[in-house]
């Protein structure tokens, strides 16, 4: 989200995301295993809501009934970070970058992968984070950060300076963003990242619906979503249909692998239904390989891009 967010509400948004990890991290059938996220929860309701596996199911069956979808979506999207992380780290790839990178816990939870991650956000955000990670003991002997302020900074001249490695292969995860940006700043950035990374590097993004943008679509899960992040001052400005996810990083040199909504993200990550969580249709996660790249990273434009949520 926008670089206008400043650390309360920013912070408040990560954290939300973080709890939803956290409290299913709680779950005897959670479908995800990252009790680090809860070291990023601090609001004390949300703190509360993690007093007892009882406790955080009742948060999430709440979480269920507002916005179908939205917490299998949080918790699913990050499974297939996680399996992306491993694949790219068997195939040779050692650089990961986090777009937005929010209080998202890929970097704790590396084990014996030879990856170094590099965390693009705002600076007040990654500040945060810094504090708890080390107030908690975290693991930061692979993590570079890269401060970036998206509403003034240059993201190529900071990865640049972090030590990216435009010889190398990537990993770029971009999650909770596009539904923030403009057409023509998801095209800008693609194209940076064409020029950024080098041949077979790989992207996982999500997207939603087009009708996410404006409060008036038919379904109820996608109003109240849609409705709350206009309340917040930041709208959903982009939406996409299948064909328009497989054309926008086509443009750019990135072929679509695969394009999973979440219906069948629960099919693959909980085929017996144990969980039994809202499958709400609405948005769609994304994995691409980079076939080619552009000319040189000093060619680059100055990109503006928002904070994950």
């Amino acid at each position: 989200m926008s670089g206008r967010r400043l650390d309360q509400t920013a912070s408040l948004t990560a954290q939300f995301n973080a709890w939803q990890r956290a409290a299913e991290s709680m779950q005897r059938d959670g479908l995800l295993n990252d009790p680090q996220s809860g070291w990023f929860v601090t609001h004390p309701l949300l703190r509360a809501a993690l007093t007892s596996p009882a406790a955080a199911r009742w948060g999430l069956r709440l979480v269920d009934r507002w916005c179908a979808g939205l917490h299998a979506l949080i918790v699913l999207r990050r499974r297939v970070s996680d399996d992306e992380v491993r694949s790219a780290a068997r195939s040779g790839i050692g650089q990961v970058v986090m777009l937005g990178a929010g209080f998202d816990t890929s970097s704790q939870q590396l084990g014996s992968l030879p990856v170094t991650v590099f965390e693009v956000d705002a600076p007040t955000t990654q500040q945060a984070k810094q504090h708890l990670i080390a107030g908690n003991r975290g693991d930061e002997s692979r993590l570079v950060w890269v401060p970036c302020d998206f509403e003034r900074d240059d993201l190529t001249s900071r990865l640049l300076g972090a030590g990216f490695d435009t010889a190398a292969p990537s990993l770029v995860v971009w999650l909770g963003v596009t539904y923030y940006l403009t057409e023509a700043a998801l095209e800008s950035t693609l194209a940076q990242l064409t020029k950024l990374c080098a041949p077979g590097s790989r992207l996982v993004l999500d997207y939603g619906d087009p009708d996410i943008v404006g409060p008036d679509s038919r379904r109820r899960e996608v109003r109240r979503g849609s409705r709350s992040v206009s309340r917040r001052g930041e709208p959903y400005r982009t939406g996409m249909t299948a064909r328009q996810a497989d054309e926008l990083p086509a443009r750019q040199g990135f072929q679509i692998t695969e394009q999973l909504r979440i219906p069948e993200l629960l099919r693959r990550y909980d085929p017996t239904g144990a969980r039994a969580l809202a499958p709400g249709d609405w948005t769609t996660v994304v994995t691409a390989c980079l076939l080619y790249t552009s000319p040189s990273p000093r060619d680059l434009s100055t990109s503006r891009m928002p904070s994950s949520a």
